[in-house]
């Protein structure tokens, strides 16, 4: 009951807090020593991921008076730290340090990177900086317009193998930790590892395992998204969007309803041509799909002689069968007449 009731605090703090968070416990001297020095712990990348493009283009424009920040105040002391990264190039500064290797020492990144130790560390506190301050360079127009704060956390951008999840937080992007248990053992009855250490350690690798339960609900709960409604998101058309319940998406990952409803609240991702979405709007419910669908055959113009014409088109376009019943109340909704007063109206138009 108390590790649900942490989860559930978890998936509800506010993805700063979060990212603050996570950006503390990786910056404590013991995690250091479990990912560089003992290896027991080392980021695991999430299929179909990658940092945000948006990550590379800071956002200067936000509206003054927010209580914010500008980001030449958050930039001032650190642009020698901001060339360093642009003279590396973007596929080595993802290689070392967005996502680096355990096997790979600090001496080593130093050497390849031409960077003292220092400037090193520099890198690695502006990304955590960076992590918690991602909703400052990418802030949601969705707050201003709906009076409700929403974090945007993601993009989906189309790659070359599909669309996939661009995370504008470098933690997220990161993926989640991959705890070597057997490694933490091994050492434990080798006595690497001291008794004052060991449970410091625990206490540690049980703060990992609750991060890595938001990080994963998060992810899966995207990659549900992007899998179900892709017909929408290569179209860029509302229509496409397919009915998706909260239930529907809670039995796919094992979750219950009230977690998913937690983790999507107030949050929100870009669409691949830019617009910003609420999670929510991913979640259409069926009686919505199927007035769509209703209203794209009755726009066509053509003429049904009656609802079970109607439903007999609607099949055989669509594949959904929809009772005549309901065919009737949606036809009302959408203020179309029925066939008789549609005929009627039709021959009063030719007379005239």
């Amino acid at each position: 009951m108390i590790a649900g009731m942490e989860q559930a605090n978890l998936l509800e703090m506010p993805d700063e807090e979060f990212n603050k968070l996570t950006a503390e416990v990786e910056d404590s001297p013991l995690f250091k020593k479990l990912c560089r020095s003992e290896r027991i712990v080392r980021y695991q990348r999430y299929p179909r991921t990658d940092i945000s493009s948006r990550f590379y283009q800071l956002n200067e424009g936000i509206a003054a008076g927010t209580g914010t920040l500008d980001i030449e105040s958050i930039l001032s002391d650190k642009r020698d730290i901001v060339r360093q990264i642009q003279r590396m190039g973007l596929e080595t500064f993802k290689r070392y340090f967005l996502y680096p290797e355990p096997e790979v020492s600090v001496e080593e990144i130093a050497q390849e990177c031409n960077l003292r130790l220092p400037e090193i560390e520099k890198i690695n506190n502006l990304i955590n900086e960076f992590s918690i301050m991602s909703e400052f360079y990418s802030p949601s127009a969705l707050s201003s317009e709906h009076g409700i704060h929403y974090s945007k956390g993601a993009s989906i951008e189309k790659g070359p193998e599909g669309f996939m999840i661009g995370y504008l937080s470098p933690s997220y992007a990161r993926g989640r930790y991959s705890i070597d248990y057997e490694r933490f053992e091994a050492l434990r009855e080798g006595r690497a590892i001291t008794g004052a250490e060991l449970k410091e350690i625990r206490q540690l690798l049980k703060r990992l395992e609750l991060i890595n339960t938001r990080k994963d609900t998060v992810t899966r709960i995207l990659q549900d998204i992007v899998e179900k409604q892709a017909p929408y998101f290569e179209s860029g058309n509302a229509r496409a969007l397919l009915p998706f319940s909260q239930k529907e998406l809670a039995e796919r990952i094992g979750l219950v309803p009230s977690s998913i409803s937690r983790a999507i609240g107030g949050r929100s991702l870009e669409t691949p041509w830019g617009e910003e979405k609420a999670l929510k709007d991913f979640f259409p419910r069926p009686r919505r799909f199927k007035r769509e669908l209703v209203r794209q055959v009755l726009e066509t113009g053509e003429e049904f002689p009656s609802d079970e014409a109607i439903k007999a088109e609607l099949e055989q376009r669509f594949g959904v069968s929809i009772s005549r019943r309901s065919i009737a109340a949606l036809r009302k909704e959408l203020r179309f007449p029925p066939a008789a007063k549609r005929k009627q109206t039709l021959l009063q138009q030719r007379r005239l």
